[in-house]
């Protein structure tokens, strides 16, 4: 399970159980070399999941329903062997799942039965339109699941048989206090890969933090930790502090490329209406996984 406390030695994170939630498309097939290395990594179990949506079948007239979703069924276990084989996955424990019905609330029942450490998917990051009719359903993963989110998008071009390596993760702060446990995620994240953790902060506003526009980025951001009570000792390693100026989105995505990150982590906003969030224009959090080169670890609070 995904662990982590307020002293510093006892700083950790571990993946058990991860589920994999696939629907065959080439935002899937982007996830699976980081699923691999994520579950190799930890010795975590993963359990690859398929859910039938109910608008692949809600036309089938009744008498032929159960009839064709034996055969999605079979056609979506035949298309999960074939991800399976590829030579990352050898020797790293699985369990098939596929079920029908309605995506999230079928995902959610599975991470809680089984104790699901981590989820994760591929997306390939509905916007407009599309968006607005078919929804995100990573997205709203993201915003329901009670425990970190791994997200793939369309940007993340990764080969699905290439080795995974995190070396460089970023951790995107405001130093709220919502932020803290967060914060201490990444940096038990960094610690379990021995990787070199970048903190962001970007202020879209010089006027309401003044003093970012006169002290160096270390000076600054080692400032705002003390002040939201996360005393440095308390993160377990040395980050590298990153202070940027401008809007959020552009100017996070301009660091992930100059610093070649390779996992980003943020903070998942709450949201009581996640369900209608995900047909809406996206938040900060779904238009950096959208729009990123490489993979998002969403945290609530409660999950670090």
């Amino acid at each position: 399970m995904s662990d982590t406390t307020s002293q510093p030695d006892e700083i950790s994170v571990h993946f058990d159980r991860i589920l994999f939630a696939t629907d065959f498309s080439r935002a899937s097939a982007a996830a699976l070399p980081y699923v691999a290395a994520i579950a190799r990594r930890f010795g975590s179990e993963l359990c690859v999941a398929h859910v039938i949506s109910a608008g692949a079948y809600q036309h089938i007239p009744a008498a032929e329903r159960s009839a064709a979703l034996e055969r999605m069924r079979a056609d979506a276990e035949s298309q999960i062997t074939a991800q399976l084989t590829a030579a990352h996955f050898s020797g790293i424990p699985h369990q098939v799942v596929l079920e029908h019905g309605e995506v999230w609330p079928v995902l959610s029942s599975l991470a809680e039965s089984r104790k699901i450490d981590l989820i994760a998917a591929g997306t390939h990051g509905p916007h407009g339109f599309e968006k607005l009719v078919a929804g995100a359903t990573a997205e709203e993963i993201s915003r329901l699941a009670k425990r970190p989110v791994l997200l793939v998008g369309p940007e993340v071009t990764t080969a699905p048989e290439a080795e995974v390596h995190l070396e460089r993760i970023m951790y995107v702060t405001d130093f709220s206090r919502e932020s803290r446990r967060a914060m201490k995620f990444a940096c038990a994240l960094s610690r379990a890969y021995a990787a070199h953790l970048f903190i962001l902060h970007v202020v879209d506003n010089p006027l309401d933090e003044p003093l970012a526009t006169r002290m160096s980025a270390d000076a600054f951001c080692r400032l705002r930790l003390l002040e939201s009570r996360l005393p440095e000792g308390e993160l377990g390693v040395e980050p590298e502090f990153v202070l940027e100026f401008g809007e959020r989105q552009g100017r996070t995505l301009d660091v992930v490329e100059k610093k070649d990150i390779q996992l980003l982590v943020l903070r998942a906003t709450k949201s009581s209406h996640a369900e209608l969030s995900a047909h809406l224009p996206g938040q900060l959090e779904y238009n950096l996984v959208t729009h990123a080169r490489c993979p998002v670890v969403t945290i609530h609070c409660e999950d670090a």
